[in-house]
């Protein structure tokens, strides 16, 4: 097995898989396919509020909504031929490890692992699979799991160039100028987790409404402080937008 270094501990493949997963998740539905944006003063959308803990958010009646909007959302894991998710390792410098399955908000990252995890742990049928996000977040928050964000769209965000994805807050980036309607017909703030994403949303919307691209301002915020604003406002309205190549990915296997 090779090593690799994760933030303060270590992280190795280990031989067994995650079973409580289920195998491939849907293509997420049209409305994540054919988006339609349009100018809006919604900034009463970002309003800061307090986090609740896992507990707390779960338990909530408005958790379920939360999680099927997150559900839209596919996240990749190296999986077995069953379609369970490879456990890894992870050892901490109080040297307690534990072992989770990792999950990866771009397919590209999950596939870089998939061959890394066929050269050190090769297992019959391995692949990557996409599971919904909303179940993997819960996982995550009870640290059942770890959510990988992209390094590119960290850097994106802010980070430094030398920043390693696992650890890391997902990033999100968003336009407070621009909506779009959910299945209800409800305005609402679309999150992506691609920044090229976000900004072809504004040019889109400038586009069909007028104005200057210049003029909107594409912002960042993490993935539990959106899920965190969701639970703690009847008024806040986000749609998650999954990273284009995810989708392409699916739409790619499904037709294949």
């Amino acid at each position: 097995m090779v090593a690799s270094s994760i933030n303060a501990g270590i992280i190795t493949v280990v031989a067994c898989c995650f079973g409580s997963v289920q195998s491939f998740m849907p293509i997420p539905s049209p409305m994540h396919n054919k988006q339609s944006y349009h100018h809006t003063t919604s900034s009463s959308l970002l309003q800061q509020s307090s986090t609740p803990t896992p507990n707390e958010l779960f338990d909530t009646p408005g958790w379920e909504s939360i999680k099927a909007e997150l559900d839209q959302v596919p996240i990749f894991a190296v999986a077995n031929e069953q379609g369970q998710p490879i456990k890894y390792k992870i050892e901490k410098k109080d040297q307690q490890s534990f072992e989770v399955p990792l999950f990866y908000t771009h397919v590209d990252d999950a596939l870089v692992e998939l061959e890394k995890a066929k050269e050190n742990t090769p297992m019959p049928g391995m692949d990557i699979n996409p599971y919904p996000l909303g179940g993997i977040f819960e996982m995550w928050a009870k640290d059942t799991a770890v959510i990988v964000p992209n390094k590119r769209s960290i850097i994106q965000a802010g980070a430094p160039p030398n920043a390693n994805p696992m650890g890391q807050q997902v990033p999100l980036f968003a336009c407070m100028e621009i909506a779009q309607e959910n299945e209800k017909g409800q305005p609402c703030l679309p999150m992506f987790f691609e920044l090229e994403d976000a900004n072809e949303a504004v040019s889109q919307a400038v586009k069909m409404d007028g104005g200057d691209a210049n003029d909107f301002e594409v912002v960042g915020l993490n993935l539990p402080e959106a899920v965190t604003l969701l639970s703690n406002s009847e008024e806040n309205a986000f749609q998650f937008i999954p990273p284009s190549s995810s989708l392409a990915h699916i739409r790619d296997y499904l037709s294949g």
